[in-house]
């Protein structure tokens, strides 16, 4: 596995708070994750959405993963990894959904806004996952880490993009379709210059870009992956990947 130490050193410079949900409900639970007991934190949580009481209160679930998040830097669960962060990513998930029904019920819980900076610190650790199946040549995996990631920031063109490119190196033809619709978006978007890519996902961006321009000229259609590159080259021109494949590709 990988070496995380760097990651969540950049995560923590970027997310200086501590995490706990802002503005909840659940005392107890904000308690213990402030006092940095995350497993006994988490062990309440799981007890709590067990209780028909709380199965649909999405507190209970941010917590959860939040703790999940927390083992992650803990070195003795290396071996874990993989399970942890997709248990995380996917309790993530259901606290976003089941606090999009509490609000559609008018029901008080935790507002989402206040809490993006947790869900923003996930989403570039799945996508650091995803990009070193890439990295690895382990496209599938790759595109399923993307997939993963996704179902937090379905809006998320980036790892939209990335998602879809590394499903058509992996041979996955429904990639395809994704990116039919997803790249004249992109470029429409990205057009005038008033918007820049966001920086949470911007890891994933340069994957899509890189991955995409790699299947077009495993495909004999260069000509594509240079207008693919050039799009990308122009969109970060600091980029130091996307620049050397710029150059790669244009020489």
């Amino acid at each position: 596995m990988k070496k995380i130490t760097v990651l969540f050193f950049c995560i923590t410079v970027l997310f200086q708070a501590n995490g706990q949900v802002i503005d909840g409900l659940h005392d107890k639970l904000f308690d213990q994750y402030l006092l940095g007991k995350y497993g006994d934190c988490h062990d309440r949580a799981q007890r709590m959405i067990a209780n028909d009481k709380y199965k649909y209160d999405p507190e209970p679930y941010l917590y959860i993963s939040m703790c999940l998040v927390k083992l992650l830097e803990d070195p003795n669960q290396i071996d874990e990894y993989d399970n942890i962060l997709k248990d995380a990513l996917k309790f993530s998930e259901k606290s976003k959904k089941y606090n999009v029904k509490a609000l559609k019920k008018e029901i008080t819980t935790f507002p989402m806004d206040e809490n993006l900076d947790f869900f923003d610190e996930l989403i570039m650790i799945g996508v650091d996952e995803a990009q070193y199946h890439f990295n690895e040549d382990k496209f599938s995996k790759s595109a399923s880490w993307f997939k993963k990631v996704g179902k937090i920031a379905p809006d998320d063109d980036n790892i939209q993009f990335a998602m879809a490119a590394n499903m058509l190196l992996s041979r996955n033809m429904e990639g395809q379709k994704i990116m039919n619709v997803l790249l004249p978006e992109m470029k429409k978007k990205y057009s005038n210059g008033d918007e820049v890519p966001s920086e949470v996902s911007r890891d994933a961006l340069v994957v899509g870009f890189l991955a995409y321009s790699k299947y077009l000229v495993d495909k004999g259609e260069s000509a594509k992956a240079i207008e693919i590159i050039t799009f990308g080259h122009e969109l970060m021109p600091d980029n130091r990947k996307v620049s050397m494949k710029f150059e790669d590709l244009t020489k």
